[in-house]
């Protein structure tokens, strides 16, 4: 017997911000472009139409009955802006194919993204909007974009970015200046229309890149885009990094983010007791292995030992998946995540 929610979403999240009790631990699973397959389309098409976007996460959104939903341009948005180019396969998530500049010569050609005069950005909004309209009485709707590093790498290349970081550091800095200026701006627009905006900036990780290089050139940047939010919008954005983050959790704790959310490779016990009071914590069930091609009983299982690592986290804890979900993840076991946390995850 699963035990019925008490709360809806958004009152359990707006408790759980505030540090009030909860009827339950909340349960937010990165479920990205996998909403397509609630509506039955491609994810090219589902990219390309605010109508699609709409009725995916709102349909979606009454399937799963999840703790918040959320959309965006992602890691890959506003290097598109700044003028990378994507390929989007018609039933696949996109992929950049050719940098914005190829020599920082070009840098200078480049201007912080103008949110209001790009339609792809502005089509994200635009749909967030009718999003709210429709569901979000019952659930906090926000956006999510790709962290300054990540987008750096797009726009430069990632490969000849990341040579840049020892060849080039200045050059590197210029392009994070603006690839932070743009964030800042999505965020404002984002703002202005009532949304909270999240990071994710999986290049960032300690698996690509060295903790001297994060604190180097990721670190000051995070802080500057924490601090703009906590000054204009009264709160910090969340962080998620994919891959291994063991040697920068207190890096990113640091930042000021008000939660991080972890790959699955992380202990959770372990962060909890590194950073656990600093940050709220969010993850962290294998998307592949156990998402993707386990059982439900085996997702609730896995949903059970992470709230069991980490549920008394001084923080608070949410419970995930460790990544963004794989397309054609089985219903059921998104199903069986948000059981867990109705069976697992009770506040006495």
């Amino acid at each position: 017997m699963i035990p019925p929610d008490e709360m809806t979403p958004r009152e359990r999240m707006d408790a759980f911000k505030k540090g009030l009790p909860i009827d339950r631990i909340p349960c937010a699973p990165m479920v990205g472009e996998h909403v397509t397959r609630i509506i039955g389309v491609p994810v090219s098409a589902y990219l390309h139409s605010v109508d699609l976007m709409v009725e995916a996460q709102a349909q979606a959104f009454r399937y799963y009955g999840y703790d918040g939903v959320g959309l965006g341009p992602g890691h890959h948005g506003l290097a598109e802006a700044l003028g990378a180019r994507l390929h989007y396969p018609d039933d696949d998530r996109p992929q950049v194919i050719a940098p914005a500049i190829s020599d920082y010569s070009q840098l200078d050609d480049l201007q912080p993204v103008e949110v209001d005069r790009n339609e792809r950005l502005s089509s994200y909004l635009q749909a967030l909007e009718r999003i709210r309209d429709r569901i979000g009485d019952r659930v906090k709707v926000s956006t999510g974009v790709g962290g300054p590093f990540t987008a750096a790498a797009f726009v430069r290349g990632t490969d000849d970015f990341l040579k840049d970081l020892r060849r080039n550091p200045e050059k590197v800095h210029d392009l994070m200046r603006l690839t932070t200026a743009s964030i800042l701006n999505y965020m404002d627009a984002a703002h202005k229309r009532g949304f909270s905006c999240s990071l994710g900036d999986p290049i960032a990780s300690s698996t690509v890149i060295s903790p001297s290089h994060f604190r180097q050139f990721v670190k000051p940047y995070l802080m500057q885009i924490v601090a703009w939010a906590v000054q204009k919008t009264g709160s910090a954005p969340s962080l998620h990094i994919c891959g291994d983050t063991v040697p920068i959790w207190m890096d990113m704790a640091e930042t000021g983010v008000s939660s991080i959310s972890v790959d699955n490779q992380v202990d959770l016990e372990s962060i909890k007791n590194a950073i656990g009071d600093r940050v709220a914590l969010k993850g962290n069930v294998d998307p592949v292995a156990v998402m993707l091609h386990g059982t439900p009983d085996e997702v609730r299982r896995a949903g059970r030992n992470c709230i069991k690592q980490a549920g008394d986290s001084p923080g608070g804890f949410v419970l995930s998946s460790g990544c963004t979900l794989a397309l054609n993840t089985p219903r059921g076991n998104v199903q069986a995540l948000m059981d867990a946390a109705r069976m697992y995850g009770r506040k006495m």
